[in-house]
């Protein structure tokens, strides 16, 4: 399009890319190769989907409010009681116990913060 003069010195010659679109590209019927799935990938996806289940779960496991003998016992419970409870009957328990715990760790504070001013 436009003639403008090249800005390189004299004497340097080096392969320009070309302008987008301008590679022909093969159609249909030139094109003869077969199809493979490529089985590093795939291999490499199903990696991280495992390692990714796995850190996952570990996480789950290390961070739950409860010792593992007392999230033993919650499952039991539920799958001995079944579905009979109902949800708001649960979550309210729940709660209270929640808050019972609250109130034991803030007794424990304080009991902690006399003893260190004494």
């Amino acid at each position: 399009m436009f003639n403008a003069a090249s800005p390189d010195p004299p004497g340097t010659s080096y392969s320009k890319a070309p302008l987008p679109g301008s590679i022909r590209q093969p159609t249909a019927d030139e094109f003869r190769g077969e199809m493979v799935p490529d089985w590093n990938n795939i291999g490499l996806f199903t990696a991280g989907i495992a390692v990714g289940a796995i850190l996952g779960a570990a996480t789950a496991l290390l961070f739950a409010p409860a010792s593992g003998g007392e999230f033993r016992d919650r499952i039991s419970r539920r799958v001995r009681r079944g579905s009979d409870e109902d949800v708001w009957d649960a979550l309210a328990a729940e709660l209270e116990r929640a808050a019972d715990d609250a109130e034991e760790d803030e007794d424990a504070a304080r009991e902690t913060v006399v003893a260190l001013k004494t």
